[in-house]
Protein backbone atom coordinates (compact mmCIF):
# COMPACT_ATOMS: atom_id res chain seq x y z
CA UNK A 1 0.00 0.00 0.00
CA UNK A 2 3.29 2.40 0.67
CA UNK A 3 4.12 1.57 -2.47
CA UNK A 4 1.23 2.77 -3.91
CA UNK A 5 0.97 5.72 -2.37
CA UNK A 6 4.15 6.78 -3.31
CA UNK A 7 3.25 6.30 -7.16
CA UNK A 8 -0.08 8.60 -6.28
CA UNK A 9 1.72 11.60 -5.16
CA UNK A 10 3.68 11.74 -8.38
CA UNK A 11 0.87 12.95 -9.92
CA UNK A 12 0.38 16.28 -8.07
CA UNK A 13 1.80 18.76 -10.45
CA UNK A 14 -0.97 16.88 -12.85
CA UNK A 15 -3.59 17.11 -10.35
CA UNK A 16 -5.52 19.83 -12.23
CA UNK A 17 -5.88 17.88 -15.30
CA UNK A 18 -6.43 14.79 -13.30
CA UNK A 19 -9.44 16.40 -12.08
CA UNK A 20 -10.68 17.54 -15.30
CA UNK A 21 -10.16 13.82 -16.33
CA UNK A 22 -12.13 12.60 -13.41
CA UNK A 23 -15.19 14.81 -14.10
CA UNK A 24 -15.20 13.87 -17.61
CA UNK A 25 -15.20 10.18 -17.00
CA UNK A 26 -17.88 10.72 -14.96
CA UNK A 27 -19.95 12.92 -16.89
CA UNK A 28 -19.61 9.91 -19.64
CA UNK A 29 -21.08 7.14 -17.23
CA UNK A 30 -23.92 9.47 -16.87
CA UNK A 31 -24.08 9.95 -20.30
CA UNK A 32 -25.13 5.94 -20.77
CA UNK A 33 -27.39 5.86 -17.98
CA UNK A 34 -29.44 8.66 -19.02
CA UNK A 35 -29.17 7.33 -22.68
CA UNK A 36 -30.99 4.02 -20.62
CA UNK A 37 -33.31 6.19 -18.82
CA UNK A 38 -34.49 8.59 -21.45
CA UNK A 39 -35.04 4.64 -23.93
CA UNK A 40 -37.02 3.79 -21.44
CA UNK A 41 -39.17 6.68 -21.41
CA UNK A 42 -39.65 6.76 -24.83
CA UNK A 43 -40.94 3.15 -24.33
CA UNK A 44 -43.69 4.10 -21.91
CA UNK A 45 -44.27 6.81 -23.85
CA UNK A 46 -45.23 4.59 -27.01
CA UNK A 47 -46.98 2.36 -24.21
CA UNK A 48 -49.02 5.48 -23.39
CA UNK A 49 -47.44 6.22 -20.05
CA UNK A 50 -47.15 9.70 -19.22
CA UNK A 51 -43.70 10.93 -18.93
CA UNK A 52 -42.30 14.50 -18.88
CA UNK A 53 -41.76 15.12 -22.77
CA UNK A 54 -42.50 14.12 -25.86
CA UNK A 55 -41.27 11.73 -27.50
CA UNK A 56 -39.60 13.61 -30.24
CA UNK A 57 -37.94 15.75 -27.32
CA UNK A 58 -37.15 12.38 -26.10
CA UNK A 59 -35.49 10.90 -29.24
CA UNK A 60 -33.20 13.71 -29.69
CA UNK A 61 -32.13 14.02 -25.94
CA UNK A 62 -31.29 10.78 -26.43
CA UNK A 63 -29.14 11.15 -29.57
CA UNK A 64 -27.55 14.35 -27.98
CA UNK A 65 -26.55 12.10 -24.65
CA UNK A 66 -24.78 9.84 -27.29
CA UNK A 67 -22.78 12.77 -28.66
CA UNK A 68 -22.35 14.12 -25.39
CA UNK A 69 -20.69 10.28 -24.39
CA UNK A 70 -18.54 10.51 -26.99
CA UNK A 71 -17.24 13.43 -26.89
CA UNK A 72 -16.31 12.71 -22.95
CA UNK A 73 -14.91 9.60 -23.78
CA UNK A 74 -12.50 10.75 -26.05
CA UNK A 75 -11.82 13.76 -23.90
CA UNK A 76 -11.16 11.16 -20.77
CA UNK A 77 -8.86 8.83 -22.78
CA UNK A 78 -6.65 11.95 -24.27
CA UNK A 79 -6.31 13.13 -20.69
CA UNK A 80 -5.25 10.21 -19.00
CA UNK A 81 -2.81 9.09 -21.55
CA UNK A 82 -1.22 12.63 -21.80
CA UNK A 83 -0.65 12.00 -18.10
CA UNK A 84 0.28 8.99 -17.95
CA UNK A 85 2.86 9.35 -20.30
CA UNK A 86 4.05 12.42 -18.82
CA UNK A 87 4.11 10.83 -15.21
CA UNK A 88 6.17 7.80 -17.20
CA UNK A 89 8.83 10.01 -18.70
CA UNK A 90 8.97 11.62 -14.81
CA UNK A 91 9.78 8.02 -13.09
CA UNK A 92 11.85 7.15 -15.88
CA UNK A 93 13.97 10.21 -15.60
CA UNK A 94 14.37 9.56 -11.72
CA UNK A 95 15.44 5.82 -12.28
CA UNK A 96 18.60 7.11 -14.06
CA UNK A 97 19.42 9.99 -12.08
CA UNK A 98 19.29 7.63 -8.90
CA UNK A 99 20.90 5.07 -11.14
CA UNK A 100 23.64 7.18 -11.81
CA UNK A 101 24.13 8.00 -8.57
CA UNK A 102 24.48 4.93 -6.78
CA UNK A 103 27.63 2.75 -6.13
CA UNK A 104 29.08 0.23 -7.67
CA UNK A 105 28.03 -2.28 -5.05
CA UNK A 106 24.51 -0.87 -4.84
CA UNK A 107 23.99 -0.92 -8.23
CA UNK A 108 24.97 -5.47 -7.57
CA UNK A 109 22.11 -5.22 -6.14
CA UNK A 110 20.09 -5.47 -9.11
CA UNK A 111 20.68 -8.02 -11.88
CA UNK A 112 21.34 -7.05 -15.32
CA UNK A 113 18.06 -8.88 -16.59
CA UNK A 114 16.00 -7.36 -13.82
CA UNK A 115 17.00 -3.99 -14.07
CA UNK A 116 16.40 -3.57 -17.48
CA UNK A 117 13.12 -5.21 -17.40
CA UNK A 118 12.61 -2.58 -14.09
CA UNK A 119 12.90 0.45 -16.35
CA UNK A 120 11.48 -0.93 -19.67
CA UNK A 121 8.92 -3.57 -18.55
CA UNK A 122 8.00 -2.33 -15.19
CA UNK A 123 7.73 1.43 -15.69
CA UNK A 124 5.29 0.67 -19.18
CA UNK A 125 2.92 -1.29 -16.27
CA UNK A 126 2.82 1.61 -14.44
CA UNK A 127 0.98 2.95 -17.88
CA UNK A 128 -2.04 0.81 -17.12
CA UNK A 129 -1.67 2.42 -13.11
CA UNK A 130 -1.59 5.68 -14.03
CA UNK A 131 -4.17 6.05 -17.26
CA UNK A 132 -6.30 2.69 -16.54
CA UNK A 133 -5.99 3.25 -12.82
CA UNK A 134 -6.22 6.20 -10.50
CA UNK A 135 -9.02 8.24 -12.90
CA UNK A 136 -11.15 5.13 -13.12
CA UNK A 137 -10.73 4.28 -9.37
CA UNK A 138 -12.09 8.49 -8.72
CA UNK A 139 -14.52 7.91 -11.56
CA UNK A 140 -16.11 5.05 -10.28
CA UNK A 141 -15.90 6.34 -6.16
CA UNK A 142 -17.93 9.80 -7.73
CA UNK A 143 -19.63 7.97 -9.95
CA UNK A 144 -21.29 5.67 -7.43
CA UNK A 145 -21.95 8.27 -5.19
CA UNK A 146 -23.74 10.30 -7.90
CA UNK A 147 -26.04 6.69 -8.61
CA UNK A 148 -26.60 6.03 -4.81
CA UNK A 149 -28.08 9.70 -4.69
CA UNK A 150 -30.22 9.29 -7.47
CA UNK A 151 -31.70 5.62 -6.49
CA UNK A 152 -32.14 6.60 -3.01
CA UNK A 153 -34.76 9.97 -4.86
CA UNK A 154 -36.34 7.09 -6.53
CA UNK A 155 -36.79 5.09 -3.08
CA UNK A 156 -34.42 5.23 -0.19
CA UNK A 157 -34.52 1.09 -0.27
CA UNK A 158 -33.19 1.41 -3.94
CA UNK A 159 -29.75 3.27 -2.81
CA UNK A 160 -29.17 0.95 0.04
CA UNK A 161 -29.09 -1.77 -2.78
CA UNK A 162 -27.13 0.18 -5.61
CA UNK A 163 -24.52 0.93 -2.35
CA UNK A 164 -24.03 -2.69 -1.57
CA UNK A 165 -24.18 -3.88 -5.33
CA UNK A 166 -21.57 -1.34 -6.39
CA UNK A 167 -19.54 -2.17 -3.34
CA UNK A 168 -19.65 -6.14 -4.18
CA UNK A 169 -18.84 -5.88 -7.47
CA UNK A 170 -16.14 -2.92 -7.53
CA UNK A 171 -14.37 -3.76 -4.38
CA UNK A 172 -15.38 -6.99 -2.21
CA UNK A 173 -15.01 -9.30 -4.99
CA UNK A 174 -11.70 -7.81 -6.54
CA UNK A 175 -10.37 -7.63 -3.06
CA UNK A 176 -11.06 -10.86 -2.09
CA UNK A 177 -9.45 -11.96 -5.38
CA UNK A 178 -6.04 -9.98 -5.18
CA UNK A 179 -5.58 -11.63 -1.48
CA UNK A 180 -6.11 -15.04 -3.00
CA UNK A 181 -3.29 -14.25 -5.67
CA UNK A 182 -1.24 -11.17 -5.11
CA UNK A 183 1.80 -12.74 -4.77
CA UNK A 184 1.67 -14.41 -7.91
CA UNK A 185 2.36 -11.73 -9.56
CA UNK A 186 5.37 -10.70 -7.83
CA UNK A 187 6.53 -14.11 -8.55
CA UNK A 188 5.67 -13.67 -12.07
CA UNK A 189 7.73 -10.17 -13.04
CA UNK A 190 10.79 -11.82 -10.32
CA UNK A 191 11.26 -14.96 -12.77
CA UNK A 192 10.91 -13.36 -15.82
CA UNK A 193 13.53 -10.94 -14.87
CA UNK A 194 15.92 -13.51 -13.92
CA UNK A 195 14.98 -15.54 -17.30
CA UNK A 196 15.49 -11.97 -19.11
CA UNK A 197 18.60 -11.75 -17.01
CA UNK A 198 20.02 -15.45 -18.24
CA UNK A 199 19.02 -14.87 -21.80
CA UNK A 200 21.09 -11.87 -21.99
CA UNK A 201 24.09 -12.96 -20.86
CA UNK A 202 23.77 -16.20 -22.92
CA UNK A 203 23.53 -14.41 -26.36
CA UNK A 204 26.39 -12.41 -25.00
CA UNK A 205 28.76 -15.57 -24.50
CA UNK A 206 27.38 -17.25 -27.27
CA UNK A 207 30.50 -17.66 -29.02
CA UNK A 208 31.82 -19.25 -26.22
CA UNK A 209 29.01 -21.55 -25.54
CA UNK A 210 29.35 -23.06 -29.09
CA UNK A 211 33.14 -23.51 -28.90
CA UNK A 212 32.61 -25.24 -25.45
CA UNK A 213 29.87 -27.34 -26.98
CA UNK A 214 27.51 -26.36 -23.53
CA UNK A 215 24.20 -25.39 -26.21
CA UNK A 216 22.41 -27.99 -24.83
CA UNK A 217 22.96 -27.71 -21.06
CA UNK A 218 22.30 -23.59 -21.36
CA UNK A 219 18.94 -24.80 -23.25
CA UNK A 220 18.09 -27.00 -19.99
CA UNK A 221 18.36 -24.09 -18.17
CA UNK A 222 16.06 -22.07 -20.29
CA UNK A 223 13.95 -24.66 -20.31
CA UNK A 224 13.56 -24.55 -16.77
CA UNK A 225 13.06 -21.10 -16.11
CA UNK A 226 10.78 -21.26 -18.73
CA UNK A 227 8.72 -23.76 -16.94
CA UNK A 228 8.88 -22.01 -13.68
CA UNK A 229 7.64 -18.89 -15.73
CA UNK A 230 4.71 -20.77 -17.22
CA UNK A 231 3.62 -22.10 -13.15
CA UNK A 232 3.26 -18.82 -12.44
CA UNK A 233 1.55 -17.68 -15.23
CA UNK A 234 -0.88 -20.41 -14.78
CA UNK A 235 -1.57 -19.55 -11.32
CA UNK A 236 -2.24 -16.17 -12.80
CA UNK A 237 -4.70 -17.27 -15.53
CA UNK A 238 -6.59 -18.98 -12.50
CA UNK A 239 -7.35 -16.38 -10.64
CA UNK A 240 -8.42 -13.96 -13.31
CA UNK A 241 -11.20 -16.92 -14.15
CA UNK A 242 -11.91 -17.17 -10.76
CA UNK A 243 -12.53 -12.85 -10.54
CA UNK A 244 -14.75 -12.80 -13.92
CA UNK A 245 -16.77 -16.09 -12.46
CA UNK A 246 -17.29 -14.19 -9.24
CA UNK A 247 -17.83 -10.88 -10.60
CA UNK A 248 -20.28 -12.42 -13.09
CA UNK A 249 -22.04 -13.96 -9.64
CA UNK A 250 -22.30 -10.53 -8.40
CA UNK A 251 -23.77 -9.14 -11.11
CA UNK A 252 -26.92 -11.65 -11.61
CA UNK A 253 -27.79 -11.23 -7.66
CA UNK A 254 -27.58 -7.52 -7.30
CA UNK A 255 -29.69 -6.90 -10.76
CA UNK A 256 -31.87 -9.80 -9.21
CA UNK A 257 -32.23 -8.58 -5.84
CA UNK A 258 -33.10 -5.33 -7.64
CA UNK A 259 -36.23 -6.92 -9.71
CA UNK A 260 -37.54 -8.50 -6.36
CA UNK A 261 -37.23 -5.38 -4.33
CA UNK A 262 -38.82 -3.23 -7.01
CA UNK A 263 -41.67 -6.01 -7.45
CA UNK A 264 -41.99 -5.69 -3.67
CA UNK A 265 -42.29 -1.92 -3.67
CA UNK A 266 -44.64 -1.84 -6.29
CA UNK A 267 -46.97 -4.53 -5.08
CA UNK A 268 -46.79 -2.38 -1.53
CA UNK A 269 -47.45 1.16 -3.44
CA UNK A 270 -44.36 2.46 -2.57
CA UNK A 271 -43.11 3.12 -6.14
CA UNK A 272 -45.82 3.11 -9.59
CA UNK A 273 -44.46 0.58 -12.68
CA UNK A 274 -42.92 3.33 -14.77
CA UNK A 275 -40.39 4.52 -11.46
CA UNK A 276 -39.98 0.32 -10.82
CA UNK A 277 -39.24 -0.11 -14.58
CA UNK A 278 -36.93 2.81 -14.35
CA UNK A 279 -35.00 1.95 -11.51
CA UNK A 280 -34.17 -1.74 -13.16
CA UNK A 281 -33.02 0.05 -16.44
CA UNK A 282 -30.90 2.55 -14.49
CA UNK A 283 -29.06 -0.24 -12.56
CA UNK A 284 -28.30 -1.92 -15.35
CA UNK A 285 -26.50 1.24 -17.18
CA UNK A 286 -24.65 2.00 -14.10
CA UNK A 287 -22.38 -0.47 -13.69
CA UNK A 288 -20.27 0.63 -15.77
CA UNK A 289 -17.55 1.84 -13.44
CA UNK A 290 -18.26 -0.97 -10.68
CA UNK A 291 -17.35 -3.38 -13.36
CA UNK A 292 -14.16 -1.73 -14.51
CA UNK A 293 -13.06 -1.35 -10.97
CA UNK A 294 -13.45 -5.07 -10.98
CA UNK A 295 -11.82 -5.57 -14.17
CA UNK A 296 -8.85 -3.75 -13.09
CA UNK A 297 -7.99 -6.31 -10.39
CA UNK A 298 -6.52 -8.45 -12.85
CA UNK A 299 -4.15 -6.13 -14.11
CA UNK A 300 -3.76 -4.44 -10.92
CA UNK A 301 -1.96 -7.86 -9.51
CA UNK A 302 0.47 -7.32 -12.24
CA UNK A 303 0.71 -3.67 -11.76
CA UNK A 304 1.11 -3.50 -8.09
CA UNK A 305 3.97 -6.46 -8.44
CA UNK A 306 6.01 -3.64 -10.65
CA UNK A 307 4.98 -0.68 -8.78
CA UNK A 308 6.67 -2.60 -5.81
CA UNK A 309 10.29 -3.55 -7.92
CA UNK A 310 10.52 0.20 -9.26
CA UNK A 311 10.01 1.96 -6.15
CA UNK A 312 12.54 -0.40 -5.05
CA UNK A 313 14.98 1.62 -7.15
CA UNK A 314 13.05 4.89 -6.31
CA UNK A 315 13.60 4.54 -2.50
CA UNK A 316 17.09 3.59 -2.94
CA UNK A 317 19.39 6.26 -1.12
CA UNK A 318 22.85 6.58 -2.69
CA UNK A 319 25.91 6.02 -0.44
CA UNK A 320 27.45 8.84 -1.09
CA UNK A 321 25.40 12.20 -2.33
CA UNK A 322 27.75 15.56 -3.08
CA UNK A 323 25.61 18.11 -1.78
CA UNK A 324 27.80 20.76 -2.09
CA UNK A 325 27.38 24.30 -3.27
CA UNK A 326 30.44 25.48 -5.13
CA UNK A 327 31.05 25.49 -8.42
CA UNK A 328 34.16 24.07 -10.26
CA UNK A 329 35.46 24.37 -13.70
CA UNK A 330 38.84 22.83 -13.38
CA UNK A 331 41.08 20.64 -11.19
CA UNK A 332 44.35 21.19 -10.57
CA UNK A 333 45.14 19.15 -7.80
CA UNK A 334 43.83 16.24 -6.11
CA UNK A 335 45.15 15.27 -2.03
CA UNK A 336 44.55 12.34 -0.40
CA UNK A 337 44.84 12.85 3.46
CA UNK A 338 45.08 10.01 5.88
CA UNK A 339 42.31 7.98 3.47
CA UNK A 340 41.06 4.85 5.47
CA UNK A 341 38.25 2.72 3.12
CA UNK A 342 37.16 -0.32 3.87
CA UNK A 343 33.12 -2.38 3.85
CA UNK A 344 33.78 -2.89 7.57
CA UNK A 345 36.34 -1.76 9.93
CA UNK A 346 37.26 -5.37 10.32
CA UNK A 347 38.35 -5.69 6.66
CA UNK A 348 40.32 -2.14 5.48
CA UNK A 349 41.49 -2.41 2.06
CA UNK A 350 43.79 0.26 2.94
CA UNK A 351 44.18 3.26 5.82
CA UNK A 352 45.67 6.16 5.86
CA UNK A 353 46.28 6.99 2.13
CA UNK A 354 48.46 10.17 1.65
CA UNK A 355 49.28 11.41 -1.68
CA UNK A 356 48.97 14.46 -4.17
CA UNK A 357 48.42 14.44 -7.81
CA UNK A 358 48.82 17.84 -10.16
CA UNK A 359 47.95 18.75 -13.37
CA UNK A 360 49.68 17.43 -16.41
CA UNK A 361 50.93 14.52 -14.24
CA UNK A 362 50.58 10.83 -15.46
CA UNK A 363 49.57 8.72 -12.36
CA UNK A 364 49.90 4.94 -12.79
CA UNK A 365 48.49 2.37 -10.02
CA UNK A 366 49.35 -0.97 -9.42
CA UNK A 367 48.53 -3.65 -7.53
CA UNK A 368 47.07 -7.45 -7.61
CA UNK A 369 43.59 -7.99 -8.60
CA UNK A 370 41.17 -7.57 -5.24
CA UNK A 371 43.19 -4.94 -3.57
CA UNK A 372 41.37 -2.10 -4.22
CA UNK A 373 42.92 -0.34 -7.40
CA UNK A 374 39.44 0.21 -8.83
CA UNK A 375 37.73 1.17 -5.65
CA UNK A 376 40.37 4.05 -4.92
CA UNK A 377 38.87 5.86 -8.04
CA UNK A 378 35.19 5.07 -6.46
CA UNK A 379 36.23 6.88 -3.68
CA UNK A 380 37.61 9.88 -5.79
CA UNK A 381 34.64 10.07 -7.66
CA UNK A 382 32.55 9.88 -4.82
CA UNK A 383 30.97 6.81 -5.62
CA UNK A 384 31.74 5.19 -2.22
CA UNK A 385 32.26 6.89 0.89
CA UNK A 386 35.83 7.13 2.49
CA UNK A 387 35.69 5.44 5.94
CA UNK A 388 37.99 8.07 7.45
CA UNK A 389 40.06 11.06 6.51
CA UNK A 390 39.61 13.62 3.70
CA UNK A 391 40.09 14.04 -0.17
CA UNK A 392 40.71 17.33 -1.09
CA UNK A 393 40.10 19.17 -4.55
CA UNK A 394 42.18 22.13 -5.28
CA UNK A 395 42.84 22.25 -1.74
CA UNK A 396 39.17 22.27 -0.88
CA UNK A 397 37.18 19.10 0.90
CA UNK A 398 35.48 17.67 -2.64
CA UNK A 399 32.25 17.20 -0.74
CA UNK A 400 31.87 21.06 -0.68
CA UNK A 401 31.59 21.36 -4.59
CA UNK A 402 28.23 21.07 -6.56
CA UNK A 403 27.55 17.39 -7.68
CA UNK A 404 26.89 18.32 -11.24
CA UNK A 405 29.77 20.54 -12.13
CA UNK A 406 32.23 18.55 -9.91
CA UNK A 407 31.33 14.87 -11.81
CA UNK A 408 31.99 16.70 -14.99
CA UNK A 409 35.50 17.37 -14.52
CA UNK A 410 36.21 13.55 -14.65
CA UNK A 411 36.04 11.19 -18.01
CA UNK A 412 36.73 7.71 -17.58
CA UNK A 413 36.98 4.55 -19.48
CA UNK A 414 37.99 0.71 -19.06
CA UNK A 415 38.46 -2.56 -20.95
CA UNK A 416 34.55 -2.79 -21.39
CA UNK A 417 33.55 0.64 -23.93
CA UNK A 418 30.26 1.05 -24.18
CA UNK A 419 29.11 0.76 -28.18
CA UNK A 420 25.26 2.04 -28.62
CA UNK A 421 23.66 0.45 -31.81
CA UNK A 422 23.69 3.93 -33.64
CA UNK A 423 26.15 6.02 -35.68
CA UNK A 424 29.57 6.11 -35.07
CA UNK A 425 28.68 10.24 -34.08
CA UNK A 426 26.35 9.59 -31.58
CA UNK A 427 29.17 6.87 -30.39
CA UNK A 428 31.77 9.39 -29.86
CA UNK A 429 29.55 12.18 -29.19
CA UNK A 430 27.59 10.13 -25.69
CA UNK A 431 24.11 11.56 -28.05
CA UNK A 432 25.41 15.24 -27.35
CA UNK A 433 24.83 18.04 -30.12
CA UNK A 434 26.76 20.21 -29.00
CA UNK A 435 29.68 19.08 -30.91
CA UNK A 436 30.43 20.31 -33.94
CA UNK A 437 32.10 18.19 -37.21
CA UNK A 438 35.98 19.61 -36.48
CA UNK A 439 35.98 19.38 -32.88
CA UNK A 440 34.68 15.84 -33.50
CA UNK A 441 37.41 15.17 -35.90
CA UNK A 442 39.99 17.13 -33.63
CA UNK A 443 39.30 14.25 -30.88
CA UNK A 444 39.49 11.58 -33.32
CA UNK A 445 42.88 12.96 -34.91
CA UNK A 446 44.82 13.03 -31.19
CA UNK A 447 43.07 9.25 -30.57
CA UNK A 448 44.78 8.04 -33.92
CA UNK A 449 40.69 6.97 -34.79
CA UNK A 450 40.56 9.33 -37.88
CA UNK A 451 41.90 7.11 -40.34
CA UNK A 452 39.48 4.12 -39.46
CA UNK A 453 36.49 6.99 -39.81
CA UNK A 454 37.96 8.13 -43.09
CA UNK A 455 38.02 4.61 -44.82
CA UNK A 456 34.61 4.17 -43.49
CA UNK A 457 31.98 4.78 -46.61
CA UNK A 458 29.55 7.15 -44.64
CA UNK A 459 32.07 8.19 -41.94
CA UNK A 460 30.59 9.20 -38.82
CA UNK A 461 27.24 8.45 -40.22
CA UNK A 462 27.98 4.75 -40.31
CA UNK A 463 26.05 2.91 -38.24
CA UNK A 464 27.55 0.51 -35.47
CA UNK A 465 26.58 -2.74 -34.94
CA UNK A 466 25.33 -4.31 -31.36
CA UNK A 467 28.13 -5.18 -29.36
CA UNK A 468 30.61 -3.82 -31.98
CA UNK A 469 30.72 -6.80 -34.22
CA UNK A 470 32.33 -4.19 -36.55
CA UNK A 471 35.31 -2.99 -34.66
CA UNK A 472 38.10 -4.36 -33.36
CA UNK A 473 39.85 -3.96 -29.74
CA UNK A 474 42.53 -1.67 -30.48
CA UNK A 475 39.86 0.68 -32.41
CA UNK A 476 37.39 0.39 -29.63
CA UNK A 477 40.12 1.57 -27.36
CA UNK A 478 40.67 4.35 -29.58
CA UNK A 479 36.92 5.39 -29.69
CA UNK A 480 37.01 5.68 -26.42
CA UNK A 481 39.95 7.97 -26.63
CA UNK A 482 38.57 10.01 -28.70
CA UNK A 483 35.18 10.55 -26.59
CA UNK A 484 37.74 11.23 -23.45
CA UNK A 485 39.46 13.63 -25.70
CA UNK A 486 36.31 15.10 -26.82
CA UNK A 487 34.96 15.90 -23.40
CA UNK A 488 38.06 17.67 -22.39
CA UNK A 489 38.36 17.08 -18.79
CA UNK A 490 40.24 18.15 -16.29
CA UNK A 491 40.73 14.32 -15.15
CA UNK A 492 41.00 11.13 -17.43
CA UNK A 493 40.71 8.36 -15.58
CA UNK A 494 41.55 4.66 -17.62
CA UNK A 495 41.45 0.94 -16.23
CA UNK A 496 43.91 -1.12 -18.23
CA UNK A 497 43.77 0.91 -21.48
CA UNK A 498 46.48 -1.19 -23.02
CA UNK A 499 45.02 -4.97 -22.30
CA UNK A 500 44.23 -7.06 -25.27
CA UNK A 501 46.10 -5.01 -27.68
CA UNK A 502 49.13 -5.59 -30.00
CA UNK A 503 52.01 -3.52 -29.59
CA UNK A 504 51.43 -1.05 -32.82
CA UNK A 505 47.79 -0.26 -31.09
CA UNK A 506 49.45 -0.16 -27.52
CA UNK A 507 52.27 2.10 -28.49
CA UNK A 508 49.98 4.67 -29.87
CA UNK A 509 47.64 4.78 -27.73
CA UNK A 510 50.36 5.35 -24.53
CA UNK A 511 51.91 7.80 -27.09
CA UNK A 512 48.57 9.63 -27.46
CA UNK A 513 48.10 9.85 -23.53
CA UNK A 514 51.16 11.38 -22.80
CA UNK A 515 51.44 13.73 -25.58
CA UNK A 516 48.42 15.51 -23.83
CA UNK A 517 48.71 14.96 -20.22
CA UNK A 518 50.15 18.76 -20.04
CA UNK A 519 47.31 20.37 -18.88
CA UNK A 520 45.50 17.22 -17.37
CA UNK A 521 45.65 15.03 -14.28
CA UNK A 522 45.62 11.54 -16.19
CA UNK A 523 45.17 8.51 -13.73
CA UNK A 524 45.82 4.83 -15.08
CA UNK A 525 45.70 1.52 -13.54
CA UNK A 526 47.29 -0.64 -15.08
CA UNK A 527 49.20 -3.91 -14.92
CA UNK A 528 51.80 -3.11 -17.98
CA UNK A 529 55.41 -2.13 -17.51
CA UNK A 530 55.04 0.22 -20.39
CA UNK A 531 52.55 2.41 -18.83
CA UNK A 532 54.83 2.69 -15.76
CA UNK A 533 57.50 3.53 -18.37
CA UNK A 534 55.41 7.03 -19.45
CA UNK A 535 53.84 7.90 -15.37
CA UNK A 536 55.05 10.33 -13.57
CA UNK A 537 54.52 8.55 -10.11
CA UNK A 538 53.81 4.76 -10.05
CA UNK A 539 51.62 3.85 -6.46
CA UNK A 540 51.67 0.25 -5.45
CA UNK A 541 48.80 -1.41 -3.30
CA UNK A 542 49.96 -3.63 -1.18
CA UNK A 543 49.12 -5.12 2.70
CA UNK A 544 46.37 -2.45 3.24
CA UNK A 545 48.80 0.37 1.96
CA UNK A 546 49.42 2.73 -1.17
CA UNK A 547 52.74 4.04 -1.45
CA UNK A 548 54.91 4.82 -4.08
CA UNK A 549 56.70 2.68 -6.01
Amino acid sequence: MKNIIELVKIVKPLLPRMILTIILGTLGYLSISAISLLGGMAVLQIGGFETFSSLSILITMIIVAGFLRAIFRLSEQYCTHYIAFRILAIIRDRIFSIARALSPRQLQQFQKGEFMNIVTKDVELLEVFYAHTIAPVCIGILSTIVYVVIFSFLHPLYGVLAFFSYLLIGYAVPKVVYNMGGDAAENYRTQFGALSSFLMDSLKGIKELIIFRHQKETLNVIDQYSEDLNTSTKRLKIHEGILKSLTDTALYFSVFSQIVLSVFLYQNGSVNGPIALLAILLLFSSFGPSLALSQLSASLVHTFASAKRVMRVLQVKPEVEVNGTKIINEINTIRFEDVSFGYDESNLLYSNVNAEWKKGEIIAIKGANGTGKSTLIDLLLKNLPVMSGTIKINGECADTFEANTFRKQFSTVDTNTIVFSDTLRRNITMFQDKYDDEAIKIACEKAGFQEFIDSLPNGLDTYMQEYAANISSGQLQRLALARLFLKNSSVLILDEPTSNLDTINERFILQSIKEHAHDKIIIIISHDDNVFAIANKVYKIDNNKIEVA
